[in-house]
């Protein structure tokens, strides 16, 4: 055999010998969620919790989970402690889940926290932001009865691939670091509330660029998908008169244009079409008088659709993007600053229009 053969053999093996990084599933220890609290002790700023998927040893039994916590003063350093509490290498690939506490998110200077799920690499950035309360914690230990995998209980609803509802507004971890940063646009976050064995998903948490400043009640949070065309499926109450009715919707559109005339003051012109069946009456309710109802809910959708955005108004919050559909046709240099002027003498002017198809399978 020649000599460069033999050095090329040997240069081959210690290629292999050394090794890469690259360890083997089962030498691997799989985070589902991330929890992030108020640390108990003074000295420190975040208590971080790790929620990991334990394999079944069998098909027929759940998988189980496992927690880990440590309180530190930086997300990495907690993390680099509790992988001393592990005997495996932490993998972050399968973590779709971020809870931050209440806590947290309302105070200022936490702002950077955000920013360390976007750094690293093998967090996904399609991973959900939310905020649990009581506190992260015990949204993660919460394990329903139909959950088989870790997690996944959560992954349904937020993904929307089980239960499909007008009341959760899922945020992706790249869209809020868009959020944070662009101007023009403002974070919003769903609001997980831990019961016994089950979760509530009904509210939603206004951010500006560093805390959250308003937490909207569950009508409010189903108007917020609505005004971002993310839902069309849901139920409105509508009362006329002596008679409540109930909307079963199936088509939901908003659209809205900006008008900034000269010595006038500026508005929002928002068209909201709606169309549905009756679905629920607390009298009867006759084919021909279908009309009448459709004028009570138009009255009645505007004026709910104002009230939300007077109150976001009156907080400075945008989280609609109204700013950021300014700045898109306003090409100078002090948008921004003539936006931020604008923004809080703006009218609302909201045009809905109903169209009840049927009264459901009753006559």
């Amino acid at each position: 055999m020649k000599r460069w053969a033999k050095y090329l053999i040997i240069l081959l093996s210690c290629m292999v010998i050394g090794g890469c990084g690259f360890k083997d599933i089962d030498k691997r220890f799989f985070v589902v969620s991330i929890g992030v609290d108020k640390a108990k002790t003074k000295s420190n700023r975040y208590l971080v919790s790790l929620k990991f998927a334990v394999p079944s040893p069998s098909k027929d039994s759940p998988t189980q989970f496992q927690i880990v916590s440590e309180e530190a003063n930086s997300i990495s350093e907690a993390v680099r402690i509790i992988k001393t509490k592990v005997d495996k290498e932490i993998d972050f690939s399968h973590a779709k889940v971020i809870v931050f506490s209440e806590d947290v998110v309302k105070k200022k200077g936490n702002a950077g926290m955000y920013y360390w799920f976007t750094r690293r690499r093998d967090i996904q950035k399609i991973a959900w932001v939310n905020i649990g309360k009581p506190t992260a914690l015990d949204v993660l230990k919460v394990k329903p009865k139909s959950e088989q995998i870790p997690s996944n209980a959560l992954f349904l609803a937020l993904g929307k691939e089980g239960s499909e509802t007008p009341y959760v507004n899922p945020e992706y971890l790249f869209d809020m670091k868009y959020r944070l940063i662009e101007r023009g646009i403002d974070p919003l976050i769903p609001i997980i509330v831990a019961k016994k064995d089950l979760f509530e998903i009904n509210t939603v948490g206004l951010f500006n660029k560093s805390s959250l400043k308003m937490t909207l009640a569950p009508e409010e949070t189903k108007i917020i998908n609505f005004l971002r065309n993310r839902e069309e499926k849901s139920a409105i109450n509508v009362t006329k008169g002596n008679t409540i009715v109930v909307l079963n919707t199936n088509r939901v559109k908003t659209k809205y244009k900006l008008y900034i005339p000269k010595a006038k003051r500026p508005f929002i012109k928002l068209n909201v079409e709606m169309e549905g069946t009756l679905e629920e009456a607390s009298r009867r309710v006759p084919v021909p008088a279908l009309s009448e109802y459709e004028a009570a809910a138009e009255k009645e959708i505007s004026k709910r659709f104002e009230k939300l955005l007077v109150k976001m108004q009156k907080s400075n919050l945008d989280p609609i993007g109204f700013g950021l559909r300014y700045r898109s046709r306003h090409f100078n240099n002090d948008d921004w600053e003539e936006w931020k002027k604008i923004y809080p003498n703006i009218i609302f002017k909201v045009n809905s229009k109903v169209q009840i198809e049927d009264t459901g399978l009753i006559e």
